[in-house]
């Protein structure tokens, strides 16, 4: 392979602590292909798998010093996904599931094996070196564990197994005697940097501050959030009684701790410590601080509820969702986002934070789907629609925070839109399949890196610098001036290649480094759970009937997938079961009951029935070809986005133009689906067995 394509001889490579090349012998061979077929340059790929750098961790390792509050637990196998795995070529288009595969090692390089596979939580790139560190908001590890195992479901991917395992012994470990998950300090030299909520209620009803040495463990409902997520996936994955036995008690704790007003309840904009005791008279927190705790949890809880049918889970997100819709001064009557007078980050910023408030609507558009509850749903389809209005409907930007003309976009804002859009409408309560193929083929896709060779020629000329404390994103409630770095705080250590597979913390609407920082990887967090929202809403497949929603591609175990588009309006079905009635729903540029379109089965003309935006094509049997075919033409538009105003040349659903382009890793480099040159790609295809519902 390596006399085939000179860029491989690079990527075959791992470059390990000790300094002596390793050949990548566990990297996918999906993945590989990837990277030759798009002939991306990627200098060393080295962090493709972690166990080099696991071995080299020296035997005592700084992860013994961690004072986790539980030592004693059991040892944890990494579940394996099962299902069936077959070679394919499919048409060089966008492809989910190999997206998905690329986002498992964005998921598993930005990591610390001598720390229990601790997140770097933020990558600072337009830096020389660039560089990774750690500070508590390491804590978005959470959405990494979560997303990993969904992602494992989807692609049936083993890189870097051993991270999973490693990481649901930190979930035991970090378990405490009231059943809460709780953040150790002590052993991890950056426990205390950039605390956001730094005010900590104790045992006995007295409050103090994380700086306070006698802290030595906290939670947060961010963290009881996301802990119940993952718990919870174990749990539909295994069936082992042990994991739901665990999220009943945090569920009955948590209950505890809220200050509960009848038919809303609401957690102190704080932290707690181990069996803490909160007044029923703490205040109310009102703004974003609300959104960063209280409006986290619902979503988790509910989907405890819909798994186990548990009725204090839902009891607990109803008594959340009142109090975030009704008195914590986020929302209006109209479902619009207000707030900015109220906290510190939106009045410097001056506009609302996007992704808080859309995570906000993601856990309420799931109580109401699993409860019935039509009032809630319309509200969140009021509330959608309005922050759909805020940004670019076309390409699906949405700005960091509600001001006009705000330069950037985070991931995560977009990704909750996303699901938004998809939970919606397959939940009956709207039509916005439209709106998320267009999100997902271009901002989406371009927001997750695919390439790092434009990283030295963005650096080469900056001056050398070291990171000091003043280098993080925010300070929270501890000041860090005049500080010294705490000892492994920082990695200079192959930081793009690490991050291959993320997404971005601040693109703009044509540049993936919109501003200087590069990755928070809260961002990476949510959009990878977005892929598997993706990869699950594009088709269904129910009592010998399939429905192909969006038109990508996608193994099933029905039938495979094959799009075309855009540089083509086609559509393939190989059929693989026998299917009593195939529905293939057609995109937004193509009018209802249009005689363009037409179908083939095996090559020769087949019927169909319009029934609205869907093509009925009968019933299929296994081997058979279904086609579908249409047009497909370009368009011009102008729109500004964010703070330019660019020209968009759109070819159906697709951009595959932007003007001005950008000047650092510029997006919509896609001259050759403008040219309509359609290749075809070897690729390892996976169909799971039983794709977690969520």
């Amino acid at each position: 392979m390596k006399d085939q394509h000179p860029a491989l001889a690079k990527i075959l490579l791992l470059v390990p602590r000790n300094g002596k090349p390793q050949p990548l012998m566990n990297m996918n061979r999906r993945f590989l292909n990837q990277l030759v077929c798009s002939g991306a340059l990627l200098l060393g790929v080295a962090q493709q798998v972690l166990a080099a750098d696991t071995a080299a961790v020296s035997a005592q390792s700084p992860a013994e010093g961690i004072k986790y509050i539980n030592k004693q637990i059991p040892s944890i196998q990494p579940i394996v996904p099962r299902g069936q795995s077959y070679n394919d070529l499919i048409p060089d288009t966008l492809d989910i599931a190999e997206r998905a595969e690329l986002a498992v090692h964005g998921l598993t390089g930005p990591l610390d094996p001598a720390y229990d596979y601790e997140l770097y939580w933020a990558t600072k790139l337009l830096h020389n070196p660039p560089l990774m560190y750690h500070d508590l908001s390491d804590w978005c590890g959470l959405k990494f564990v979560e997303s990993l195992a969904l992602l494992r479901s989807v692609t049936g991917s083993d890189l870097n197994r051993q991270v999973d395992a490693a990481w649901m012994q930190v979930q035991l470990k970090s378990l405490g005697p009231d059943g809460l998950p709780y953040i150790p300090l002590e052993g991890r030299p950056w426990a205390r940097v950039n605390v956001p909520y730094p005010i900590v209620w104790r045992a006995d009803g007295t409050t103090t501050t994380v700086d306070d040495p006698t802290v030595t463990q906290f939670t947060h409902p961010f963290v009881i959030g996301r802990v119940v997520r993952i718990l919870t996936i174990y749990y539909q994955q295994t069936g082992d009684p042990r994991w739901k036995a665990a999220v009943e008690r945090m569920i009955d704790r948590s209950l505890q701790l809220l200050v509960d007003k009848g038919d809303y309840g609401y957690f102190p904009a704080d932290c707690f410590e181990p069996n803490a005791r909160v007044s029923p008279d703490a205040p109310q927190p009102v703004g974003l601080v609300v959104m960063d705790s209280d409006a986290r949890l619902p979503q988790s809880l509910v989907q405890f509820y819909r798994a186990t049918g548990y009725e204090p889970a839902k009891r607990l997100a109803r008594k959340l969702i009142n109090y975030v819709r009704f008195h914590a001064k986020n929302f209006d009557a109209e479902g619009r986002f207000t707030g900015r007078e109220l906290d510190g980050v939106e009045k410097h910023f001056g506009g609302e934070h996007f992704h808080a408030h859309a995570f906000a609507l993601l856990g309420m558009a799931d109580y109401a789907e699993a409860t019935g509850d039509r009032e809630l749903a319309a509200f969140v389809e009021k509330s959608f629609a309005w922050a759909r209005s805020q940004g670019s409907r076309t390409v699906g930007f949405f700005p960091e925070f509600l001001k006009q003309g705000y330069p950037t976009t985070e991931t995560c804002a977009l990704a909750d839109m996303i699901a938004l859009a998809l939970k919606l409408t397959r939940g009956g309560v709207a039509d916005h399949w439209d709106d998320a193929d267009r999100w997902i083929r271009n901002q989406f896709a371009e927001n997750q890196l695919t390439r790092v060779d434009w990283l030295e020629a963005a650096t080469a000329t900056l001056p050398r610098q070291p990171f000091t404390l003043k280098d993080i994103i925010w300070t929270g409630g501890n000041q860090t001036s005049g500080k010294a770095v705490p000892e492994g705080m920082v990695t200079e250590e192959r930081v793009a290649e690490r991050i291959l597979g993320g997404f971005a913390g601040w693109p703009s609407a044509n540049d993936w480094m919109g501003g200087p920082l590069g990755i928070m990887h809260c961002c990476t967090g949510n959009a990878t759970r977005t892929l598997s929202y993706i990869y699950e809403s594009m088709l269904e497949e129910k009592e010998g009937q399939l429905q192909v929603n969006l038109l990508l591609n996608r193994a099933a175990a029905t039938a495979d997938v094959y799009s075309y588009l855009p540089q083509e309006g086609k559509v393939a079905l190989k059929i693989k079961q026998p299917l009593q009635r195939v529905r293939v729903r057609v995109p937004e540029w193509i009018e209802t009951s249009s005689p363009e379109v037409q179908c083939t089965l095996d090559g020769r003309p087949h019927p169909f029935a319009w029934q609205e935006r869907y093509l009925d094509l009968g019933e299929a049997k296994p081997g058979q070809y279904l086609t579908v075919t249409f047009p497909i033409t370009e368009r011009t538009i102008k729109e500004k986005i964010g703070a330019g105003e660019y020209t968009l040349v759109l070819k159906g659903n697709t951009v595959v133009s932007i003007d001005p382009p950008g000047k650092i890793c510029p997006l919509y480099q896609r001259e050759r689906e403008r040219r309509g040159e359609l290749n075809w790609r070897p690729v390892r295809r996976f169909v799971s067995d039983k794709l977690i519902e969520y």
